[in-house]
């Protein structure tokens, strides 16, 4: 078997021996990538994975993807379903690997689809989400990963690239969104993992501006936060242009924005606690006048926002330690004086034995005509 998929398995398995549970039974898109090596999305689709302490875990696929699921799942073994068989394959193979009771760990997706019928089957199990524990197993990334990572945020940057230099009064902020997009997928770009945050005027203030028909204004303040997925993984970039001359209050926001971000990208290294960074982020930024509206960050990696958050106790219990080959989008949010200025400044950078290493690397200026 693959030696990193059999690494990432064992992490598994020390998740289902630490916690108690009997399986893990996962159906996001992301987990079932992690763990067996298969990156067909139509596989993604309808997959469920089982994992146990000592079986070989099992892959129950739609019959329709069954081949694909073969040739590209390491090491695991397939079981197909009909469009009617699905909970009563995975009841099955569940018994056939010995699980009929205790506590099982199903992610979001699995708990909606086959929560019932598993509490059906039996009065002895008990489940248990485990969303977050799952993604805390694809925290620290490899060396291949990472690379996935940089490529996507190369195309990312050059995406930037070509939504910054469309901006013009007249095109709307679907039309800028799509320019960008469309190049992104012809440099290589899996597809889209969130759709692209591009608001102009007063709808910069919104957190999820998703592009609208709006058009763009002469004098208008535009937000752009985009990405692009490279083999499954994500990477996220975010700046702020003005259609025009920006006035001088928005310079200096702009200023202490990008002062805080470089503050707290001079303090990322491994052994820093994610609550800590928070005070890093809201000292810098109160020491210029301002406000920070939001958390700084999140993980990113197969999801574009993965735990943990880079926000402190208060809001997300105990604080995590950001670890070495972490990946880590910041900042997410915007800053505030009397009210939200719809600024936004956003990287991704890898966290390295010295500290933070940049991976989107477009410029970081306030952009303006």
């Amino acid at each position: 078997m693959d030696s990193e998929i059999a690494q990432r398995r064992e992490r598994a398995q020390k998740l289902i021996r630490d916690s108690g549970y009997e399986a893990l039974v996962l159906s996001a898109a992301e987990n079932i990538q992690y763990l067996t090596d298969v990156t067909e999305p139509s596989v993604h689709a309808c997959s469920v994975l089982i994992v146990t302490q000592r079986s070989r875990p099992a892959l129950a696929v739609l019959w329709l993807d069954e081949e694909f699921a073969r040739k590209q799942a390491k090491d695991v073994d397939i079981k197909a379903y009909t469009g009617y068989t699905q909970g009563t394959i995975i009841i099955k193979t569940l018994k056939d690997l010995g699980v009929t009771k205790g506590k099982i760990g199903m992610d979001d997706i699995s708990l909606e689809v086959l929560g019932n019928s598993l509490r059906r089957s039996s009065s002895n199990i008990e489940l248990v989400n485990v969303t977050e524990e799952a993604e805390g197993l694809r925290s620290v990334k490899t060396e291949e990963e990472i690379s996935f990572i940089q490529k996507a945020c190369a195309i990312a940057d050059e995406g930037m690239k070509i939504a910054l230099e469309s901006l013009k009064p007249g095109m709307t902020e679907l039309q800028v969104a799509s320019l960008a997009e469309h190049h992104m997928l012809t440099l290589g770009s899996d597809r889209l993992k969130h759709p692209t945050i591009l608001a102009s005027g007063p709808r910069t203030k919104l957190p999820h501006a998703w592009a609208t028909q709006k058009q763009i204004e002469n004098g208008d303040l535009v937000t752009i936060d985009l990405g692009a997925v490279y083999n499954g993984y994500c990477s996220d970039i975010a700046r702020t242009a003005v259609v025009g001359k920006p006035s001088t209050e928005l310079k200096d926001a702009f200023n202490a924005f990008r002062i805080a971000q470089d503050t707290v990208l001079q303090q990322l290294r491994p052994g820093i606690t994610t609550g800590e960074v928070q005070i890093v982020a809201e000292e810098a930024t109160k020491a210029t006048g301002y406000r920070l509206l939001a958390h700084v960050g999140h993980n990113i990696g197969l999801q574009v926002e993965e735990h943990p958050y880079l926000e402190s106790s208060t809001a997300a219990g105990s604080d995590s330690k950001i670890e070495k080959d972490m990946v880590i989008a910041l900042f997410q949010g915007s800053i505030r004086a009397k009210q939200n200025l719809g600024i936004r400044l956003e990287d991704t950078v890898a966290i390295t034995e010295s500290g933070a290493k940049m991976l989107t690397t477009y410029p970081k200026n306030l952009f303006f005509q």
